[in-house]
């Protein structure tokens, strides 16, 4: 059967698809800064590397969200229409029209992971943590922090109110367990003298 200007044109396509970079499946297998991995990804069921790739993170100007990055992170690559290493330079967006999907013009974004890896997330509204198990967990009306050491510094005073505060009794303060110290005259309680 002879071929149409429809298969030819169909072929085209195929070979048009199958030839543009938009995004694909990767790894990290280096990290060489807070904005900078190298990757592998699968092109066409081969492994290929790419080097000194930017990576997108969850910040504003007013804000962020810093997920470590380590060898073996997974998310995806994505390649943009235009040159975009003039906006990366220095945020002017002067680009060359004439490249579309090139392989420089890349960008990696975290967390696109194999059903197989998938970490199972605590319940909550808004939960931030480590996969060795510390947690910020935020829900309607609570806050619950969870952790071996939890520290808190403030360069002013840090201060805790609530209608209730409760403490464990091996709690201590500046050494001495807070629910058993005795005070310099004597007293546990009222009147108060400085704690020994």
């Amino acid at each position: 059967m002879p071929r149409t200007a429809n298969d030819s044109l169909i072929d085209i396509l195929s070979g048009l698809s199958g030839s543009m970079l938009v995004e694909k499946p990767a790894k990290i297998v280096k990290v060489n800064s807070q904005y900078s991995v190298d990757i592998e990804y699968y092109d066409n069921n081969e492994v290929d590397y790419l080097y000194n790739v930017p990576v997108k993170h969850l910040q504003t100007k007013k804000a962020f969200v810093f997920l470590g990055l380590n060898t073996g992170d997974c998310g995806t690559v994505r390649f943009f229409d235009n040159d975009v290493t003039g906006y990366y330079s220095n945020s002017e967006y002067i680009s060359d029209e004439e490249r579309s999907h090139d392989i420089n013009d890349n960008l990696f974004s975290l967390g696109f992971y194999p059903s197989n890896e998938q970490y199972i997330f605590p319940t909550g509204d808004i939960v931030i943590g480590t996969t060795a198990g510390a947690t910020i967990n935020l829900t309607s009306n609570n806050i619950t922090i969870n952790g071996g050491n939890i520290t808190i510094t403030g360069s002013g005073n840090v201060n805790i109110s609530g209608s209730s505060i409760n403490i464990g009794s091996d709690t201590t303060i500046d050494g001495k367990k807070f629910l058993e110290h005795t005070h310099s005259n004597g007293n546990q309680g009222n009147p108060t003298g400085g704690v020994i």
